[in-house]
């Protein structure tokens, strides 16, 4: 929030002096509405073999933006981007989920947390119109890597619940930036954007037993292994965010 408004500011408090020229440095700020789907490649505890989930987070990036001189205009993207998603379990093979049914109690729930970091480029066009420049996703490239915290919550009574927190090993995050993504950067610097991205994350399948630590109610399972991958104990992985983002532009 304080980025948030801090880029405010500066926009405020620049129109006379800003500009966006051929090499510039961007930050964005967005928030993300995501779907991912989970494919256990053997079942876990009576839960089906597809999972899905629909959640939401928020995402950072900054990086260097290119952007040609002309009448169509030639864009490259370079930046790091911090993403956390939060997407509690709605459906079991499309399928209203029924948290009784794998033994979570009657008020429990399940929530798969990711957070992850990666570096990428974006090929866009665009041209100028009106007092800014608008811009095209062409294609992108992500790489890094994802961490995944699973947490269930059991209420027994009314009054009684305790939590399960599985936390897993880093995997392997590749993104694939879709086309038609839209930004467009004002001549005071200031940038809006929507984009759309596919994620697949994928691990080693490493020792099954974890190191676990009982506070009170809540348990934690900390794995060196992925949560996704190809092993008995992993699970497929594939997400599809959708990002809306305000950013600013400094340029030379």
């Amino acid at each position: 929030m304080k980025l948030v408004l801090l880029m405010v500011i500066m926009f405020l408090s620049s129109f006379n002096y800003a500009t966006v020229g051929q090499n510039n440095l961007q930050i964005t700020v967005g928030g993300n509405m995501n779907y991912t789907k989970t494919i256990n490649n053997t079942a876990w505890a009576g839960i089906k073999p597809k999972n899905e989930y629909l959640g939401g987070g928020f995402d950072i990036t900054l990086g260097h933006l290119y952007l040609s001189q002309g009448a169509l205009i030639h864009g490259f993207d370079t930046k790091a981007r911090f993403a956390m998603n939060f997407s509690p379990l709605t459906k079991v093979n499309g399928e209203k989920f029924d948290p009784e049914a794998i033994g979570y109690g009657k008020y429990g729930s399940t929530t798969l947390n990711t957070s992850g970091f990666s570096l990428g480029t974006t090929y866009m066009i665009g041209n100028k119109l009106g007092k800014g420049r608008l811009m095209i996703n062409v294609l992108g490239l992500n790489l890094g890597y994802l961490s995944a915290t699973y947490t269930n919550i059991k209420t027994s009574t009314s009054t009684t619940y305790s939590t399960h927190i599985n936390k897993y090993a880093d995997s392997f995050l590749l993104g694939v930036e879709l086309p038609l993504g839209i930004q467009y950067i004002f001549d005071n610097g200031l940038s809006l954007g929507f984009s759309h991205r596919l994620d697949f994350s994928f691990g080693k399948d490493g020792a099954g037993t974890p190191d676990r630590i009982i506070d009170g109610d809540t348990t934690t399972d900390t794995y060196n292994k992925s949560a996704f991958g190809s092993g008995d104990g992993q699970a497929s992985y594939l997400a599809y965010n959708l990002t809306v983002s305000i950013g600013y532009v400094f340029g030379k």
